[in-house]
């Protein structure tokens, strides 16, 4: 679900691929429509998914197309591990609207693990909002598996620093709580990370992304959860190239 959020703010706000530097959509308020399409793939030293190291230490490539018009959006994203058998798809659709310095979503999302046939559906929602004091944002993201009827939250802090008319640098803090979508895993806050992205626009379509992100485990206890096994304290980084018609 962290893509499909991604998506649907546009912004960072701490998420896995929140370093996409392009906005895919927006409602004007004037009512009038835009039509977008963005692709994108990613590389990921590590595959950070609801505060875990997903993969045990691998890496994660990944590939995304998202499209949009007005407050509806759709995408897939396909992410495959090139160091061990296994690849994830996402098909994803999204409701979203905007006023003033205000975001929400409504999205769906269905995944399925293409090697072992496993598959979910989830229900997100959320928003954002930019107007705190020195232009700081904050959001709030939840999404909830009807699988295993378990959800997971993250709040997030971010502030974009402007250094050039093409490059930006966003540093974020986010801090998830998981309520039974690790299944395995214990119930409650369940980790922190930092992360500081780079954007950097190279012409008027096309985008590069980098980011660093550490990640701190919080009640980890592996000892009685099995879910909290790759609940770890660790260090990975990303980059991203972007194209948006």
């Amino acid at each position: 679900m962290r893509h499909i959020i991604s998506l649907i703010l546009g912004t960072s706000l701490a998420l896995a691929h929140e370093n996409d530097s392009d906005v895919v959509f927006h409602r004007n308020l004037d009512g009038q429509h835009d039509l977008g399409l963005h692709l994108h793939t990613d590389f990921e030293s590590r595959y950070h998914a609801e505060g875990r190291d997903a993969l045990d230490g691998d890496s994660i490539a990944s590939a995304t197309v998202e499209a949009a018009w007005n407050v509806l959006s759709v995408g897939a994203w396909y992410g495959r591990s090139p160091e061990q058998a296994y690849d994830e798809l996402h098909l994803s659709s999204a409701l979203s609207w905007e006023w003033e310095s205000f975001e929400w979503y409504l999205a769906y999302n269905h995944l399925r693990l293409l090697e072992d046939g496993g598959h979910d559906h989830e229900i997100g929602m959320g928003g954002a909002w930019s107007g705190l004091p020195c232009e700081f944002a904050v959001a709030l993201d939840a999404y909830h598996s009807l699988e295993v009827d378990g959800a997971f939250a993250e709040v997030s802090l971010e502030r974009e620093f402007r250094v050039s008319e093409q490059l930006s640098l966003t540093p974020a803090i986010v801090f998830g709580m998981n309520h039974g979508y690790v299944a395995d895993g214990h119930d409650g806050a369940n980790h922190l990370a930092l992360r500081i992205g780079a954007g950097y626009s190279i012409n008027d379509f096309l985008s590069l992304s980098v980011y660093l992100n550490q990640n701190f485990a919080i009640d980890r206890d592996a000892e009685r959860y099995a879910g909290d096994e790759l609940l770890r304290d660790f260090f990975h980084i990303g980059v991203g190239l972007g194209y948006q018609f």
